[in-house]
């Protein structure tokens, strides 16, 4: 399974997953950083992982050429609000252009059965009704990022139907809410701003005090993804 994104958080959570389940993966991200929990968990004898940026065309064909993977899950993204406020430029090229470049390759390499692409639940449009959002309704985003997921939606709803017309791979969207677990180090994060003003005994600030946001545990939409990966194939996935 190659896996986009594997040294961010999620893709982190995801790969202990894999290995918890005796899955093989293959990587492909940027560098991680410093004080990451990518750092913190890595097995250094892996060897099947790449650093590159998505957005590289030709180095990014290069790699998948080479793996030949069945079952792909991209998670690689920008995937802060208020970072794609400072940098839309970065956040729409990441998440459109680098999921463009990755549908588009793989539909030349006739090895991939399914891909799943995370997106996000704020590529819904608001509205005035109380109830829960459901995959049929507007998408619509406020932020440069969510709008950046719903051009990404975009590319994935046109691969969808060119995968009809040419028997292509599977392609699905998943879209997760906010999660919490350990090792999550980005800046501006509710729940570990809690824990460090705890630890610290500062101030935390809430930058929206009157939002209500349902919240999940990475495990719970990691597992998702994977039941996403391995339903309905064409062979038993894993």
């Amino acid at each position: 399974m190659l896996i986009t994104g594997h040294t961010g958080f999620k893709g982190s959570w995801l790969i202990l997953l894999l290995e918890k389940l005796g899955i093989e993966w293959i990587g492909i991200s940027l560098v991680p950083k410093p004080d990451s929990l990518y750092n913190l968990i890595a097995d250094r004898s892996n060897k099947n992982e790449y650093f590159a940026d998505i957005r590289d065309y030709d180095i990014l064909k290069k790699i998948i050429t080479a793996v030949n993977p069945k079952y792909v899950i991209h998670l690689a993204a920008q995937p802060l609000v208020l970072d794609s406020y400072s940098d839309p430029k970065e956040t729409f090229s990441t998440n459109v252009l680098g999921t463009v470049n990755l549908l588009d390759i793989i539909f030349k390499h006739t090895s991939v059965i399914k891909v799943v692409v995370a997106t996000t639940d704020k590529v819904y449009k608001e509205r005035k009704s109380k109830r829960n959002f459901r995959e049929y309704d507007a998408l619509g985003g406020k932020d440069p990022y969510s709008w950046s997921k719903v051009g990404t939606e975009a590319a994935i709803g046109a691969w969808q139907q060119i995968s009809k017309t040419c028997n292509g791979p599977e392609i699905i969207a998943v879209r997760s809410g906010n999660v919490v677990g350990g090792g999550d180090m980005s800046q501006n994060r509710l729940l570990p701003d809690v824990v460090k003003g705890f630890i610290e005994g500062s101030s935390i600030i809430v930058r929206n005090p009157s939002s209500t946001r349902p919240w999940q545990h990475v495990l719970d939409p990691l597992y998702g993804y994977l039941l996403a990966a391995g339903s309905d194939s064409k062979e038993k996935a894993f």
